[in-house]
C-alpha cells in the first residue's frame, strides 16, 4: 500500500499510457493482426507507436512543475526521476515504430522500404523523420555531451518541436488513429495536454503567477564556499515544512534569470533562508549576490521532512551540502522545543572541518535537544561513512528510517548498504535533484 502510494502518478501515468493499446486491441480481431510475418510487424510499429506519443505527451506534464505532481509522485524531484525514465522509454517506443514497419516493408521488397525510409513527397511521414531524428539529437546531446545546465535547459526546449511534428505525423498519416473517433480523441487529448504543459513551462512563462517575492537581506559566509542567503518575504510569504526546496531565481539579467532548486535551510517559523555550495557557473554567481536584490521563489515542492516520516526513530546521513535540508529539520525541532517523541541520531559526513558547514550550530541545537544526536564525521580521518559504522553505534537502527541526502554517488552507495543490513528500501528516502 505504501508503495502505491508513493508512486501513485507513476502508476497512473502508466494506465494512461497504455489506455490507446487497450483500444487499439479492440478494434480489430488479433488474427488479422498478428495474421503473418507483415502483420505482426506491422501491428509491432502501430503499439509502439501509440505507447511513444502518449509516453512523450505526459512525460511533458511531469516536466511542468504542478503542483499535483508533488503530491501525487511524493515529492517534484521524484517526478522528475521518473520523467528521465519516461522521456528513455518513449524514445525507445518511437525509435522501434518506423523500425518495425521498415522491416514489415522488406517483406514487400527493398525498394519498398526504400521509399518508405526516404520518402520525398509523402509529408506526413517527412514530419515524423524529421521528429525523430530531432529527438535522436537531443538524446545523444543528453547522454552524450558535457553541456552546462543553462546550455542543456535551451537545447531541451526542442522536444517541443518533437510533440508538434510526432503530432501532425501521428494525425496526418492513414492509420488507425485515423480510423477510430474513440482512438483519435483520447490520442488528441494527451498532444494537447503535452502541449500545454510545455507552453504553460518554457512559453507563456504562465508558472511566474505562483512565484513569491523576496529579498535577499544578508549573505552569511559559513566556509570558503558555502554561503547562507537570507530572504525577507516583499508580500506574502511561502508556507513549507522544513526539509521542502523550492526554485530560486534572481530577477536580474543574464543567467540568474535561470531558476534552480535550492534546500530550505530555515525553520517554518522563521524567514526564508537557502544553503548554497560554489559548485557551478550558477551558484558561483548566486554566491557573490549583495543583499538587496530581489528574488522569485517558486514552491514548496518534496516530500523530504521528518514530518511526513511513518517512524519517529530516525537516521540522518548527510554528505557536503546536502546538509541544508537536515539544518533546516534541526532548527524546527529546535525552535519548537519539542521533539515530540521523535528520537533522531545526525550524522554529517565531511571532508574535514573546514569543509564541514553549519557543524557548530547543530552541536548546540543537540546539546539542548535530548532526542536529537548530532555527530561529525570527516572523511579524511575516519575514510568514507558507512552503514555499518552508524549499525555498530544504535542498537534499535532495524526499527528507524532512514534520511539520505549529498553526492548522488554517497546516496547510492549508502542506500545499497542499508538495504544489506537488514532495511526495507522503502524506508530509505532520498533528496535526489534530477533536473
Amino acid at each position: 500500500m505504501k508503495y502505491f502510494k508513493n508512486n501513485a502518478g507513476y502508476v497512473l501515468m502508466w494506465i494512461l499510457a497504455l489506455i490507446p493499446l487497450v483500444i487499439w486491441y479492440f478494434m480489430r480481431p488479433l488474427d488479422i493482426r498478428f495474421g503473418s510475418s507483415g502483420q505482426t510487424l506491422r501491428s509491432l510499429g502501430q503499439l509502439t507507436g501509440l505507447l511513444g506519443m502518449a509516453l512523450l505527451s505526459l512525460n511533458f506534464v511531469l516536466s511542468a512543475r504542478f503542483k499535483f505532481l508533488d503530491r501525487w509522485f511524493a515529492g517534484l524531484n521524484n517526478a522528475y526521476v521518473k520523467h528521465h525514465i519516461i522521456g528513455a522509454l518513449s524514445f525507445c517506443f518511437l525509435l522501434f515504430h518506423p523500425t518495425f514497419l521498415f522491416i514489415q516493408y522488406l517483406f514487400i521488397s527493398l525498394k519498398a522500404s526504400f521509399d518508405f525510409i526516404f520518402s520525398v513527397d509523402n509529408w506526413p511521414i517527412i514530419l515524423g523523420e524529421i521528429a525523430l531524428l530531432v529527438f535522436i539529437g537531443l538524446m545523444v546531446i543528453t547522454f552524450y555531451l558535457n553541456f552546462k545546465h543553462e546550455n542543456w535547459k535551451k537545447t531541451h526546449q526542442y522536444l517541443g518541436l518533437v510533440l508538434f511534428l510526432g503530432g501532425f505525423h501521428m494525425f496526418l498519416v492513414p492509420s488507425d488513429i485515423s480510423n477510430n473517433n474513440i482512438l483519435k480523441f483520447y490520442m488528441i487529448t494527451l498532444a494537447v495536454w503535452g502541449a500545454y504543459a510545455f507552453v504553460y513551462r518554457t512559453i507563456l512563462g504562465v508558472y511566474k503567477k505562483g512565484e513569491f517575492k523576496y529579498r535577499l537581506m544578508e549573505v552569511l559566509k559559513i566556509n570558503e564556499s558555502v554561503v547562507e542567503l537570507k530572504f525577507k518575504p516583499l508580500e506574502e510569504s511561502i508556507k513549507f515544512l522544513a526539509g521542502q526546496f523550492v526554485f530560486l531565481r534572481f530577477d536580474v539579467p543574464g543567467i540568474l534569470s535561470e531558476s534552480h532548486p535550492f534546500s530550505i535551510a530555515s525553520a517554518h517559523k522563521t524567514d526564508l533562508s537557502l544553503g548554497v555550495k560554489a559548485l557551478g557557473d550558477y551558484t558561483s554567481m548566486v554566491y557573490l549576490q549583495k543583499p538587496g536584490v530581489v528574488a522569485s521563489i517558486e514552491g514548496p515542492f518534496g516530500a523530504f521532512s521528518y514530518l511526513k516520516a511513518k517512524s519517529k526513530r530516525q537516521i540522518w546521513v548527510a554528505g557536503g551540502i546536502g546538509v541544508t535540508p537536515f539544518l533546516s529539520m534541526a532548527r524546527d525541532i529546535d525552535i519548537s522545543k519539542n521533539t515530540g517523541g521523535y528520537e533522531i541520531d545526525f550524522y554529517y559526513s565531511a571532508k574535514n572541518d573546514k569543509e564541514s558547514a553549519f557543524g557548530q550550530e547543530l552541536v548546540e541545537i543537540s546539546a539542548h535537544n535530548p532526542g536529537f544526536k548530532f555527530y561529525q564525521h570527516f572523511s579524511d580521518i575516519s575514510g568514507y561513512i558507512s552503514a555499518d559504522f552508524i549499525a555498530q553505534n544504535i542498537k534499535d537502527i532495524v526499527s528507524a528510517e532512514i534520511f539520505l541526502c549529498g553526492p548522488v554517488a554517497f546516496m547510492k552507495s549508502l542506500r545499497e548498504q542499508f538495504i544489506k543490513i537488514g532495511f526495507d528500501n522503502r524506508m530509505i528516502h532520498s533528496e535526489e535533484f534530477s533536473f
